[in-house]
């Protein structure tokens, strides 16, 4: 092993949104379960499905950015980067959610295959902390909100 700890983040990364995590079921398995009914329902506080994916797709977002070197992009707390306003009207639209999950998903895992485990002690443009706690930890991000979007999902008749 190379990059002993990239490598587990990236491994966790995938096992975590379209693999066979130890927990049961991945991102994407649990999102394809979720009928269109539901993705907009807020049972669980004031935050719906669909507006959880797509704050998991912020924070993709956020890491992209920094990673390709964006001092200026900032993701604000509880903000409007952070929590956007979705809702979902079609069929078509919860797929171009989720499809937009996958590329920020790709995109993330590309940047991350050139890398080496020095990038964990960079700082992240513009932010005074450092890459790895960010990266070590967006798996972990994921299935927090996993949780929540079984829940809704559940609490929905899912």
């Amino acid at each position: 092993m190379q990059n002993p700890q990239l490598e587990t983040i990236v491994h966790n990364l995938k096992e975590c949104f379209d693999g066979k995590p130890w927990y049961g079921i991945s991102v994407m398995e649990k999102l394809d379960a979720v009928p269109l009914e539901t993705v907009n329902d807020k049972r669980y506080g004031l935050k719906s499905i669909a507006v959880l994916v797509k704050h998991i797709i912020n924070w993709r977002i956020f890491l992209i950015k920094k990673l390709e070197g964006d001092t200026e992009y900032d993701l604000k707390i509880d903000g409007p980067t952070d929590w956007t306003a979705v809702h979902i009207e079609s069929e078509q639209e919860w797929i171009s959610l989720k499809d937009e999950l996958i590329k920020t998903q790709q995109d993330l895992l590309n940047l991350l295959s050139n890398a080496t485990d020095e990038l964990l002690q960079e700082k992240v443009p513009g932010k005074n902390y450092k890459f790895g706690p960010v990266l070590t930890s967006i798996a972990q991000h994921d299935i927090y909100h996993l949780g929540q979007i079984a829940m809704l999902n559940s609490m929905s008749g899912g």
